[in-house]
């Protein structure tokens, strides 16, 4: 038994505490001896005296001891001998003990070197900053990007951006990173993503930094040669056919480079020129329309930010869709809190919800789908409003949904394109964005966020 001197000492002395008592009672009142009756006192109060002064040399120990770790001070020498093996026996387990936590602290110390080691080498920058706005750690590419240093307030940040610092202090219930991109003096665009560690003290806020210049360069560079490609496949489109009818209906009035005359001109030959002339019109009109398209994309009007009613934008737009055919044999189950407000454009986003109800309609009355059903749901998720249109259509295929928001690609025989690309850019204007949730099973979904 480890600890059985310990118990020995405690119950040897209690028992010379009971025994005195006992003794001291019998001599006062049996045999009414004062004087011994005081003697066996004094005793009793020196064992006392000795049972109170043996625990508190322990409790002294364990207090200093207590207080070490506390302080992560494991520096603390237990005495190794005092004559005492109960006392002995509790000392050793303290120092025991204490190289436990010597050995712990020495492992997370080691733990942290390495990590810290791992962040300093990383090629993505981080720091954290405290609820007071300042640095706590930072890692070299940090620093290189945001030319911060430890202990710098992030009001520094401002040379980036002016809203830099407002945007990684605000306040708010982050139940996912939130990130930004912001473009420096020098050009480059670079990506903050902020995470929240909420310790007993206090929040802290993790922020990951990294230079996306040139993936978005990639980016936008692909964007713009999916565009060309759209734009020249549609223009060939319209103007081939006007080139060779032009051609054709030439060749009508000319024979051997010369304009023959009027008398040889028979019936035939102007109903081929009216048929022609017909073909040639539809297509320039075509091609108009489409430049109208591209200049309406081009040039998307400045929001104008107001406080609106989600709610009701909604209901309305419903009634609007109401005048399509068909449209009333849709089953349509609505989940739409009441007066739902935010500050948008409610002109802009009221055409992105007539889009997408329209691609709806479009979509279950097209493909005839049996008992077509058209779901919306809003929900207020933290400081997001976020639009559900669900509907059980036709699913769209992978290499379909990469393209459907590139301006001017369609797979509508008569349709131009525009509108979920036109979607997608009042979405951002608006500081939110549109998303296509479907994939290969269920519901096609897409969903629009709003931020508040």
């Amino acid at each position: 038994m480890r600890n059985k001197h310990f118990y020995i000492s405690i119950i040897t002395r209690l028992a010379i505490i009971i025994i005195l008592v006992m003794a001291g009672t019998y001599v006062f009142l049996v045999h009414h001896s004062y004087i011994l009756s005081f003697i066996i006192f004094l005793f009793l109060i020196i064992a006392v005296v000795n049972l109170i002064k043996y625990f508190n040399n322990i409790n002294r120990w364990i207090s200093f001891f207590l207080l070490g770790i506390e302080n992560e001070d494991t520096t603390l020498k237990v005495p190794q001998k005092t004559g005492n093996k109960a006392i002995d026996e509790v000392f050793k387990g303290m120092e025991r003990l204490n190289e436990l936590f010597k050995q712990a602290k020495i492992d997370i110390s080691t733990q942290e070197q390495y990590f810290r080691m791992v962040i300093n080498q990383s090629a993505t920058g981080l720091f954290s900053v405290n609820e007071n706005g300042r640095v706590i750690n930072i890692n070299p590419a940090a620093e290189k990007l945001t030319k911060l240093n430890d202990y710098h307030h992030v009001n520094s940040l401002s040379n980036i951006d002016k809203s830099l610092p407002e945007f990684i202090m605000k306040q708010a219930n982050r139940q996912k990173p939130d990130s930004a991109i912001f473009e420096n003096k020098y050009g480059q665009k670079i990506l903050f993503k902020l995470s929240e560690i909420r310790t007993k003290k206090e929040v802290i806020r993790l922020i990951a930094v990294s230079d996306i210049t040139k993936e978005l360069d990639n980016g936008e560079v692909d964007a713009w040669i999916k565009l060309a490609r759209t734009l020249s496949h549609e223009i060939m489109n319209n103007i081939a056919p006007i080139t060779t009818l032009s051609q054709v209906i030439s060749k009508y009035y000319t024979q051997n480079n010369k304009v023959i005359n009027a008398d040889d001109i028979d019936k035939k030959t102007i109903t081929n020129t009216v048929k022609g002339l017909k073909v040639i019109e539809e297509r320039s009109l075509g091609l108009m329309n489409f430049v109208n398209n591209y200049r309406k994309f081009t040039k998307l009007p400045v929001p104008e930010m107001a406080s609106t009613n989600i709610s009701s934008l909604i209901e309305n737009n419903l009634l609007a869709a109401e005048t399509f055919p068909g449209f009333n044999s849709i089953q349509l189950i609505i989940h739409i809190p009441h007066n739902c407000l935010i500050m948008t454009d409610e002109n802009l986003l009221s055409q992105v919800i007539t889009n997408l109800l329209k691609n709806a309609y479009e979509a279950l009355i097209q493909s005839e789908t049996e008992k077509p059903v058209l779901q919306i749901h809003l929900r207020e998720i933290g400081d997001q409003i976020r639009i559900e249109f669900r509907n059980n259509g036709p699913l769209i295929p992978a290499e379909i949904r990469e393209q459907i928001f590139i301006p001017f690609y369609t797979t509508k025989e008569d349709g131009s394109g525009i509108g979920l690309s036109l979607s997608k850019q009042i979405m951002l204007s608006l500081g939110g964005d549109i998303v296509l949730k479907s994939r290969d099973t269920g519901p096609v979904v897409f969903e629009l966020i709003l931020n508040s």
